[in-house]
């Protein structure tokens, strides 16, 4: 019988796992992976915060050397919109209600509006600069005061498992026995997630199975969001996370980039890869 010698865990250093590779350079992130005949999308996004796309202007961006650009009349429909974490966190985790670009509908400033695809990033990135819309704008509401009363009040948030609406004691009897009734409105600016990693998804298709590389938080999510977007099995959707360069809970839940980078791969025949950029 051989006995085990525990080594103290309190006060001894340890190396990460990680950790060179990260200092040295040698880590490759997702917007790092080679692909061969890869091509690079960049989204355009739309400039009102509510109303609708009359018409998307694409001959410039094709003109500038565009391999393609997508928009609401010509993107694929997805499948399905699946509903958050429908059985726990093993489950979809579609960041949104909606996908975009499967109508003409603008939700909110920033929405993709098209996706333009060309050889090189810098290419595509000039060709959505001249891609141009034409919008029914509408009156947008950014103040919640203004849209309280209107307010969707859930059953269930946070993946199902905290009631919408919670309850307890009598509060107006409370309030009428307190010493002191502090009554303040208070006001926070907005605050951003800002990993130093952007969002990045690339995506190559060999027959019916797509590799997925992809700076998320949840690979088992973003297996299956794809899938119930795309409409195919999960077991054809492979999905890659090397290294995260920080994330925060935005790379836990899974946006639309990382469904359309798969989704115009298919389309193109070709490996896809798309970067958000800062804003």
């Amino acid at each position: 019988m051989t006995a085990t010698v525990s080594r103290p865990l309190v006060g001894q250093g340890f190396d990460r796992l990680d950790g060179r590779a990260k200092v040295t350079g040698a880590a490759q992130y997702t917007a790092e992976i080679p692909m061969h005949g890869m091509a690079h999308a960049v989204m355009v996004c739309a400039r009102i915060g509510h109303g609708a796309v009359r018409s998307v202007d694409t001959a410039a961006a094709m003109a500038a050397g565009a391999v393609a650009v997508f928009t609401h009349e010509n993107l694929p429909k997805v499948a399905d919109i699946p509903p958050q974490w429908p059985s726990g966190f093993g489950g979809p985790a579609p960041g949104q209600t909606f996908f975009p670009m499967q109508d003409t509908t603008i939700h909110y400033y920033g929405q993709p509006i098209a996706v333009v695809v060309a050889d090189t990033f810098e290419e595509a990135q000039r060709a959505a600069e001249l891609v141009t819309a034409d919008y029914d704008e509408r009156e947008t509401l950014v103040r919640i005061e203004d849209g309280r009363n209107a307010a969707y009040q859930p059953d269930k948030i946070f993946c199902g498992m905290i009631p919408g609406v919670q309850s307890r004691g009598d509060f107006e009897a409370a309030a009428k026995q307190a010493a002191h009734i502090v009554d303040a409105t208070y006001h926070f600016a907005a605050n951003h997630h800002n990993p130093i990693e952007c969002s990045a998804t690339a995506a190559v298709w060999d027959g019916d199975t797509v590799t997925v590389y992809d700076t998320t938080q949840g690979v088992s999510a973003t297996q299956a969001t794809i899938a119930a977007y795309l409409g195919i099995s999960p077991s054809n959707v492979r999905v890659v996370a090397h290294y995260v360069g920080g994330g925060f809970g935005a790379k836990a839940l899974i946006w639309p980039h990382v469904t359309l980078a798969p989704m115009i791969a298919r389309e193109l025949g070709r490996p896809v890869k798309v970067v958000l950029d800062r804003e």
